[in-house]
């Protein structure tokens, strides 16, 4: 695993010296640096991943965001950041860890470039964490391109390589192997009270040994249960939804930009192992393929 984590690293930064040449060269045309920073607080019924992962169902899940944006010349950018998820649920708190309702804990850094007006590049390294010792370490690396159309249908493409650790989905192959989200996210902005409705939806598609490793233990022991093995599948889950962004004006723009937000996603989850691996997550032998999460919350950014 080491080998294909100096892997991911080496990729990364190879795409860091290939933009710093850029950088330079532009450096004339570009404006001064700047550092921005952003947040969120979300409170959900439920946590499933953006890859169709049912991880809890049951109390509520507040997940906490906070990053900074370092602007650089160039049109390229360096985000760095961390996410958590606090899981209510007393069930939860049990274990030799002891880590109460604190689920999970990822950290991010990222390289962000502005190719063209409506093109945005980018790649991060993405680590995951289980503070109850749920699950090894799970290092990742994620490509994504963002195009901005003159619809606002904002279309966009990810590619998630899971480079080393436990399975972000389970019951798949631990490490080197990928899934691929394609999405996109329409919205309209009301100009004369600034609130913002949008619709994420997206759809992962991967191979079938990135759902389902026959090969893998938690795969044979959710199979035991279950009565079957591994879906011949390559698709994961489908998501839809719609979500309110609200200004909050009450506080003023010194203190950055703050909105109330709220709405719903839908998810619907294609691949039978992601179903099968809830015997595991959230102790369901017979599973769920459609999962409905409201949520509520609020971020800033400045």
């Amino acid at each position: 695993m080491r080998r294909q984590i100096r892997g991911a690293v080496a990729v990364l930064a190879v795409g860091l010296l290939a933009l710093a040449s850029l950088t330079t060269q532009a450096a004339d045309a570009a404006p001064g640096s700047a550092i921005h920073g952003f947040g969120d607080m979300t409170f959900k019924n439920d946590y499933i991943t953006p890859r169709g992962l049912l991880v809890t169902n049951q109390g509520v899940t507040t997940q906490i965001l906070g990053g900074l944006v370092f602007l650089t010349p160039g049109n390229t950018s360096i985000v760095v950041g961390a996410w958590n998820d606090i899981n209510s649920d007393p069930a939860k708190y049990v274990g030799p860890s002891k880590t109460g309702a604190w689920n999970e804990f990822d950290y991010f850094v990222g390289l962000n470039w502005q190719a063209t007006q409506n093109l945005k590049l980018g790649v991060s390294y993405v680590v995951f964490l289980s503070p109850p010792d749920a699950f090894q370490t799970e290092h990742n690396v994620e490509f994504s391109f963002n195009y901005k159309d003159p619809y606002s249908l904002n279309p966009y493409l990810k590619v998630f390589w899971a480079v080393g650790g436990d399975s972000t989905v389970v019951l798949g192959r631990r490490g080197d192997t990928f899934d691929v989200e394609i999405g996109a996210a329409p919205s309209y902005t009301f100009k004369s009270s600034g609130v913002t409705i949008s619709a994420p939806t997206w759809i992962t598609v991967g191979p079938s040994s990135y759902w389902c490793d026959s090969n893998a233990g938690a795969a044979q022991f959710a199979a035991s249960i279950k009565g079957r093995g591994c879906a011949d599948s390559n698709f994961g889950v489908f998501s839809t939804g719609l979500k309110a962004s609200i200004p909050i004006t009450a506080i003023g723009p010194q203190y950055g930009s703050w909105s109330f937000n709220t709405g719903v996603q839908y998810y619907n989850v294609l691949n039978g192992s992601l179903v099968d691996a809830q015997a595991l997550t959230v102790n369901s032998p017979k599973g769920y393929r459609n999962v409905i999460v409201p949520f509520a919350g609020f971020g800033f950014g400045f």
